[in-house]
This record gives structure tokens, C-alpha cells and sequence, in this order.
């Protein structure tokens, strides 16, 4: 089962800058995962994103089971974050 699934998922910022284009991912329960790349990669968007910080633009992010948007409060409580 997975206990973080993206589809899809694409951020267009008001600018016009796209950080995001259709990612696909799927991390499994006990599953160990590294989010690398430049600077400027779209990481932390990806983050923010599935942590609910920022909206994404298309697609969706389930944390175990919960659609972050229309779950918002379930998968909030199933996902925490601790930046650098």
C-alpha cells in the first residue's frame, strides 16, 4: 500500500513559471526516500505541496489513504514536516 501517492501533479506559480510537470510517485509503507536534485528542481514545491502548504495547480497527493485536498484535516494529522 502506499502511504504517499502522487498523480499527476503539476504547480504553475502566477508568473508563469512552471516548477512542477505531471510527477508521478509512490512511496510504500516502510519504504526509505531521498527527494535530491539543483537548486531550482521544484523540491520544495513537491514538499509544500504534500505537506498542504502550497496548492498544487493539477493532480493529486494522497498521504496514507487521504486526498490532501479534500481530506485536508485526516491527512494532516498522518504527515508532519521538519525543514533543514
Amino acid at each position: 500500500m502506499s502511504i504517499i501517492a502522487i498523480s499527476n501533479l503539476t504547480k504553475t506559480y502566477a508568473s508563469g513559471l512552471r516548477a512542477l510537470k505531471a510527477i508521478d510517485l509512490q512511496i510504500n509503507k516502510g519504504e526509505i526516500f531521498a527527494l535530491l536534485g539543483p537548486n531550482g528542481a521544484g523540491k520544495t514545491t513537491l514538499i509544500s505541496i504534500v505537506c498542504g502548504i502550497v496548492t498544487a495547480t493539477t493532480g493529486t497527493v494522497t498521504v496514507g489513504g487521504a486526498d490532501i485536498v479534500r481530506d485536508f484535516r485526516e491527512s494532516r494529522t498522518k504527515i508532519g514536516l521538519v525543514p533543514q
